[in-house]
């Protein structure tokens, strides 16, 4: 089994207010008033929110490939909820946000998440067999309680050899963690040879053409002159 254990998942209050107008010209309204457009979607039903442009910018950048628990506070009153994020817009251009999704977490329910893989250590194969590491899936779905889940899921490849691949069937999934099921047999991460030979011909062949102007070129300063 593939697995180093990581942390807990953190968890980020965000002050939000509500959101009265809906609409690309009110949400181009709200922006340049220093407030991005947001949704919550779950249980309790659908919420437009607005959240702080430079408060979100600083927690979508503290939260960027990790799973993180954001607790929802609002100005009208209603308790707190517990999220996760869904999707977040931006501009193309400047990268600066333009409107967040987030999907409802119910503390003590099990729920579904996508969580980042990564992959620690400097595999065998690459140190001792000239092998080459390719990723093949750069996330994974899980499914546990809200306090189970991890920030990311943590793979040593430190073992791995050369013709050697990870299947999600090969990793230990944390405590309380479950992977999906139709997921067991995807490949995760291979290390793979370096086809030097094939490499060496192209070399040579390189040298060869760069060789012959040269020798075309003595030729020709060695010829008599008319």
């Amino acid at each position: 089994m593939f697995f180093i254990n990581s942390s807990k998942m953190k968890q980020i209050k965000l002050k939000t207010s509500s959101r009265e107008k809906i609409g690309g010209n009110s949400a181009k309204a709200y922006r340049r008033n220093g407030q991005i457009p947001a949704v919550i979607y779950g249980e309790n039903g659908e919420k437009n929110l607005l959240v702080d442009a430079k408060t979100l910018d600083i927690t979508l950048k503290e939260i960027s490939g990790k799973a993180v628990l954001l607790e929802l506070e609002f100005d009208d009153g209603t308790q707190p909820r517990f999220a996760m994020l869904k999707a977040a817009e931006r501009n193309p251009l400047t990268g600066a946000p333009l409107h967040v999704d987030f999907v409802e977490v119910v503390r003590g329910k099990p729920m579904k998440a996508t969580l980042p893989l990564h992959f620690a250590g400097e595999s065998y194969g690459v140190k001792n067999e000239n092998g080459v590491i390719e990723i093949h899936e750069h996330e994974v779905t899980v499914k546990c309680r809200p306090r189970d889940l991890p920030e990311m899921i943590v793979i040593d490849i430190s073992e791995l050899r050369v013709g050697q691949a990870i299947h999600l069937k090969d990793v230990k999934a944390p405590e309380g963690v479950e992977f999906d099921a139709h997921a067991l047999e995807d490949i995760l991460v291979t290390c793979n040879a370096v086809d030097v030979e094939e490499a060496a011909p192209a070399a040579t062949d390189a040298a060869a053409s760069a060789a012959v102007p040269a020798t075309e070129q003595k030729a020709a300063e060695e010829a008599p002159k008319k």
